[in-house]
Parts: structure tokens; C-alpha cells; sequence
């Protein structure tokens, strides 16, 4: 599922609809009939767009967060942000440099409209849910903040009880100046941290489109399967 959505691009994993239906209703018979040619293109980006039936239920958070327990009085809370977009090695030695600067790590995880539009184009290509349980399945995590505030306040410093804020370029935005989001608290308590490993979304994204077709074969018929399997389960109209 995140494999189709690398191959083509797009922000479909955040809206309801596919873009290809609406430039079909929008299109005039007369051009629609010239688009003949592209129908197999147009499918096949449709299957990319498709995606996965896993589904994220309080169920499923509650197992993902079994081991969440309230820091004690003294610990001292670290706390880092970011997209954490394709979780990956990288993200990985960041929270553990982090926890090792503390007793009690929280990680935010910023919604998918902070994301996009800190980031712009289709990102993030993992939608909220899917980062948050991303994050959650870190043994370096203590708590996650779901959908966190971009900018940072007095309130939710004391309300978290946090005593030190980190930034670092591998939260998910790069070296972009984030000076802004710290303004309203006590500037003392933020530090930088250095990315401990240079692997990020972009090596992944590389790796995708060098391997595009291979992938694209796999990723398509990974989705018929998928669909054969739920068909047989539940019916052909069950979704």
C-alpha cells in the first residue's frame, strides 16, 4: 500500500474519491473519447491509489500502547516531534539518542494537515493513524502525543510535564528554521540533537522509483490478492 503510493505520487491516501473519477466527470465527451489509449494507465494508477483494508480501531491502539505507563515523580521527560513519515532506521536511532537524554520519552506526532503543509506535494504518505502506531511500536517510546500542536506552549509544557524539548533535522522536516515553534516557551529548555544515522524517507523514496516497475508489478498483484481474499470472505460488495 505505501509502495503504490511512492509509484504514483499523489495525495489520494488523504482524500475521499479518486482524482481520475473527477477529471472523468469534468471531462467532455468529445475528449473523453481521444483518452481511449490511456484507460490501462488509468487503471493501473487507480490500483496504485487503492488502498490497504487494514483497519485502525481503539483496539488496536490499546495493543499498541500496553506497555504506556505515566512517568514518576522526578523523571525527567524529554519531548521530540515530527512527521515520522515511513518509519524507519533513521527515526529509529534519533528516539533512542533522545530517551538517553532523559527517564521518560514522548513523541508527537504532528496530524496529516501539519504535515502537508509543512512539507507540501503528497506527504505524509503514511496518514496519522499509521504514523502513531509507527512511533508506538518503538521501544525507545514511553507516550506518543497524538496529532501535536506545531507550536509549542506553556500549557502543554507543564500539562506533560516536560522538562526538555529536542529538534533535530531528522524529525521529518529537514534543516527547515522550526525557531518559530518554540516562541512561546522557555527557550532554555529546548536543545538540537544531532541525526545519529543519515538514512531518511528520501533514500526510501529512491530506492522505490530505481525499482519502479519491479515494484509496481508486486504492489499490483499484492492489491488483486488482497481484493480476492476479501471477496471471498465477505462477498464482492464487501469493503
Amino acid at each position: 500500500d505505501i509502495v503504490g503510493r511512492m509509484l504514483i505520487m499523489t495525495k489520494e491516501h488523504h482524500m475521499v474519491g479518486s482524482a481520475f473519477e473527477e477529471e472523468s466527470l469534468n471531462t467532455s465527451p468529445e475528449n473523453r473519447s481521444t483518452k481511449g489509449d490511456n484507460s490501462h494507465q488509468q487503471e493501473q494508477q487507480n490500483l496504485l491509489a487503492q488502498q490497504s483494508k487494514f483497519l485502525t480501531t481503539s483496539r488496536m491502539l490499546q495493543l499498541f500502547s500496553s506497555d504506556v505507563k505515566a512517568p514518576s515523580p522526578g523523571m525527567k521527560v524529554v519531548y521530540i516531534d515530527g512527521s515520522w513519515d515511513m518509519f524507519h532506521p533513521g527515526h529509529v536511532s534519533l528516539l533512542k539518542a533522545a530517551k538517553e537524554r532523559g527517564d521518560f520519552l514522548i513523541v508527537g506526532v504532528h496530524g496529516d494537515a501539519i504535515v502537508n503543509g509543512v512539507l507540501g506535494m503528497n506527504m505524509p504518505l503514511m496518514n496519522l493513524h499509521e504514523r502513531v502506531l509507527s512511533v508506538l511500536g518503538c521501544r525507545f517510546v514511553d507516550d506518543v502525543l497524538i496529532d501535536a500542536p506545531l507550536e509549542l506552549t506553556e500549557a502543554m509544557i507543564s500539562s506533560l510535564k516536560i522538562t526538555e524539548v529536542l529538534q533535530s533535522p531528522g524529525t521529518g522536516y529537514g534543516t527547515r528554521d522550526e525557531s518559530d515553534r518554540f516562541g512561546k516557551i522557555d527557550k532554555d529548555i529546548v536543545h538540537c540533537v544531532e541525526q545519529p544515522c543519515k538514512f531518511s524517507l528520501g533514500s526510501i523514496i529512491e530506492r522505490i522509483r530505481r525499482n519502479q516497475e519491479h515494484f509496481q508489478d508486486r504492489f499490483e498483484r499484492k492489491m488483486n490478492a488482497e481484493k480476492e481474499f476479501y471477496e471471498k470472505k465477505h462477498g464482492s460488495n464487501g469493503q
